[in-house]
């Protein structure tokens, strides 16, 4: 969603967001739901784990879920 600098903030105004580290920078990223900070990933894994609180989220709020084809890059 943004850098360290903006990406906290604008993080919180969405619905699910993330602030992604800089370059050079270690690999840690705060994860916003519903405007409150639920969970700092960190490491390597970072993409996926993000995608598996999405996909939650989806169920979660909308009843239904994803098939793996429907959110894979084209």
């Amino acid at each position: 969603m943004g850098c360290v600098v903006n990406g906290p903030g604008e993080s919180r105004h969405a619905d699910i967001g993330i602030s992604l580290p800089g370059a050079d920078e270690a690999p840690v990223a705060p994860v916003f739901v519903d405007g409150e900070r639920t969970v700092t990933l960190k490491g390597d894994h970072i993409a996926e784990e993000f995608q598996a609180i999405v996909d939650a989220y989806v169920v979660r709020r909308y009843g239904a879920q994803l098939k793996p084809a429907e959110h894979a890059p084209a």
